[in-house]
């Protein structure tokens, strides 16, 4: 494992100084495979790890996907599959050229909110919004709350993320959240309502709320938060 370990981190090393410009961006190139990145890289470490590797052999990304596992990531066999094909086609050395820009907007136009949650959110939150005793805060119920108490404030949790101790359902938790900003628009629309009306036991909007809209994520995109500045302006709840 330690051999495995050094030769993953000088790689990591190496392609950090080939591409800055790529580690600039912190976003990953569209493509198969893409949001499951999203959602298993940045439950340990920024996504700037994986952008700036860039460039590596086959060989070096199967060594991570490996040392990843070995270090705690799950995944299943079609995960972990797809997670090499993705990093070795569009992180790899002759990575596909960036798809048009009214090709990727088509990609995302019609977005299945449940799909959306399951890849992007499940992973940390349980299908069923119940979170990780320990590690990961319920949602269910408890979004609804925070949506009726100020419905901006999950708009700008899910752009921007948040860090600092919190208390959900009389358990503590003191961890980060990644700002998911890469997501579109309708894309965090779909989410949002998912987890604050159909999580819910209620099945239904709380508190005579309207359903958030992309207009509405797409407003609070020049906020220009950080996730400090999210967790002060979380809403106390009784």
């Amino acid at each position: 494992m330690m051999s495995t370990l050094r030769r993953v981190l000088y790689a990591f090393f190496i392609a950090a100084l080939l591409t800055p410009a790529m580690a600039q961006e912190g976003a990953l190139p569209a493509g198969p495979g893409a949001e499951l990145v999203y959602a298993k890289c940045q439950q340990c470490h920024p996504l700037r790890y994986v952008t700036e590797s860039a460039g590596l052999p086959d060989f070096l990304w199967a060594d991570t996907i490996s040392l990843m596992v070995q270090l705690g990531m799950q995944v299943t066999a079609e995960e972990e599959e797809l997670l090499y094909s993705y990093l070795t086609t569009y992180l790899g050395m002759n990575p596909p050229p960036e798809p048009a820009e009214n090709d990727a907007v088509a990609a995302v136009s019609n977005v299945d909110p449940v799909q959306a949650y399951a890849t992007n959110c499940s992973a940390c939150h349980g299908a069923d919004g119940a979170g990780q005793a320990g590690g990961f805060p319920p949602i269910v119920g408890h979004a609804s709350q925070l949506a009726q108490a100020d419905r901006g404030y999950l708009v700008n949790l899910v752009l921007y993320g948040v860090t600092g101790p919190i208390t959900v359902a009389g358990n503590d938790y003191n961890g980060m959240m990644p700002g998911w900003s890469h997501l579109s628009d309708d894309q965090i629309a779909a989410i949002l309502n998912h987890v604050v009306a159909d999580l819910d036991p209620s099945a239904d909007l709380p508190g005579g709320l309207t359903p958030y809209t992309p207009e509405e994520i797409a407003g609070a995109r020049d906020a220009g938060l950080d996730a400090n500045a999210v967790y002060e302006s979380r809403p106390s709840l009784p």
